[in-house]
């Protein structure tokens, strides 16, 4: 029973896949007809295959930002290890520079 159960649903994970490949190109026989027809009504369109592509250079930015050893905006002062104003970001209240407990808290020193 259990052997032609495996069988069985091998057969139909092969006729699955021959199914969605005849769909599939019968799907891009439709897109590239359509995509003839308006080439010749004047548009320059083209078909592509998405899969590969490169990302959007906004979505692709990792690491671009960096905090500068400088003086902090906000707390007017500078700390080891180095912050900016995107430390302040989730401040319950007005963005103010850091105080003594709250540099702590964070691991900063005050240079």
């Amino acid at each position: 029973m259990a052997e032609s159960s495996i069988e069985r649903i091998k057969e139909l994970d092969k006729e699955r896949a021959r199914l969605l490949d005849s769909a599939k190109k019968e799907a891009l026989s439709r897109a590239e007809q359509a995509v003839a027809d308006l080439n010749a009504l004047g548009f320059a369109y083209r078909l592509v295959n998405s899969i590969g592509r490169a990302k959007t250079p906004r979505a692709s930015r990792g690491g671009t930002r960096t905090i500068k050893d400088k003086v902090c905006p906000v707390c007017d002062f500078k700390t080891k290890p180095p912050h900016d104003r995107r430390a302040h970001r989730f401040s319950k209240a007005k963005k103010r520079p850091f105080t003594a407990a709250e540099l702590k808290e964070k691991g900063y020193v005050r240079v």
